[in-house]
């Protein structure tokens, strides 16, 4: 009997020790690890773009004169709604009203010279004629005998200098005809220019830029005002390269602007060509049906665009995928325990993703309760 005992209490250890191993793999392994349940269900899925971007005009214009000068005024400031053809700017015109008086008066007095010389070329035709009288009586005189060839030929010189006095009144009322016409020409420039020193808006817009002040020098090219129409406004957002193929002219979408509580509805209206080169993203714009709010240009704005949409689809929440080296999976409720699934998925939404087999309405999702926890398949589980 005390040989029993002894046996007895040599076995109590190691079996005390066996048990509280076998407790503490049933501890970790038998029970139910706390999960949080997600339902497979029907319902919308909707595949979209996003894009960040900025406000642009379909209209703008950076204006400025095409000559050199100085402000003398700017009649406009940021903020100011203008209208087509309303003055803007203008320059000094101080030497070209000068310039312009001097044509003037250039114009006047080649016109006085030239009736001048219409007077000398009615006085040189009268000798002319004279003269071709004299030379022809003389000549039949002379024919006769009654005057001597001396006297002919001092008729036929007369003849001849009388209509080179007539040739150089000609030439005189030429280049005096040419003077006008060179005047006139110079006053015509004189006052283009005095129109090119107003500047005046292309179109009916908004000032959104001042770039000049009265007494600056400008010159060709240079940029005094920025003007755009805000009534023709667009978002041209940056999209990342893989949604290329899926985008389209007239697709719905969306505009996000900081601090905004709903979205502006738009649509896509057009698709850039070319794509960054840098970032490898490519830009679409999108065009608001209706924009009440003020905007300013080059606001920063977010644009979503509807790409697919799919109704009554067979769905799971994004929450509910996980990924390993083999790709996307899914844990899910068979028979009360943790089953890792692979279905095949479709089209992707904010929160939502189409599940095209492998899952049935109803199934229940298993997710981790708790970022960084993880669910063991096989284990029992209970829901938190």
């Amino acid at each position: 009997m005390s040989s029993l005992l002894r046996v007895v209490r040599r076995l109590i250890g190691p079996m005390a020790l066996l048990g509280a191993v076998a407790f503490a793999i049933w501890f970790r392994l038998g029970r139910p690890v706390a999960a949080r349940p997600l339902r497979v269900d029907r319902g919308t899925v909707v595949l979209e773009a996003f894009g960040r971007g900025t406000i642009e005009s379909q209209r703008e214009a950076a204006v400025g004169f095409d000559l050199i000068g100085r402000l003398s005024e700017v009649l406009v400031d940021e903020g100011d709604r203008v209208s087509l053809g309303q003055e803007l700017a203008r320059l000094e015109t101080s030497q070209a009203e000068a310039d312009l008086r001097l044509a003037k008066t250039g114009i006047s007095a080649a016109r006085a010279s030239l009736e001048r010389l219409a007077a000398d070329e009615k006085r040189a035709r009268a000798l002319v004629s004279a003269a071709e009288r004299d030379s022809q009586r003389t000549s039949a005189l002379s024919a006769t005998g009654v005057v001597s060839a001396q006297q002919k030929d001092d008729a036929s010189d007369r003849l001849r200098v009388a209509r080179a006095d007539l040739d150089r009144v000609l030439a005189q009322r030429a280049e005096a005809t040419r003077g006008i016409d060179v005047a006139a020409s110079g006053a015509k420039q004189k006052q283009v220019a005095m129109v090119r020193a107003t500047l005046l808006a292309p179109f009916e817009g908004l000032v959104t830029r001042r770039l000049r002040e009265p007494g600056d020098t400008v010159t060709v090219g240079s940029t005094v005002l920025r003007i755009v129409d805000p009534t023709q406004t667009y978002a041209r957002a940056a999209m990342d390269e893989s949604v290329l193929h899926d985008l389209s002219t007239d697709q719905r979408g969306w505009l996000w602007f900081p601090g905004a509580a709903e979205p502006v509805p738009g649509k896509v209206t057009r698709i850039a060509w070319e794509a960054d080169r840098q970032t490898h993203e490519v830009f679409a714009e999108l065009t608001p049906d209706k924009l009440e709010r003020r905007v300013a240009i080059g606001q920063r704005v977010d644009a979503r665009v509807e790409l697919a949409r799919k109704e009554n689809a067979l769905r799971v929440p994004i929450a509910a995928i996980l990924r390993d080296g083999s790709g996307a999976y899914v844990l899910v409720d068979r028979s009360g325990r943790v089953t890792l699934e692979r279905p095949r998925f479709g089209i992707s939404g904010r929160e939502h993703v189409e599940v095209i087999e492998g899952l049935a309405e109803g199934d229940t999702l298993l997710s981790p309760p708790s970022p960084g926890a993880k669910l063991s398949p096989g284990r029992r589980w209970r829901a938190q």
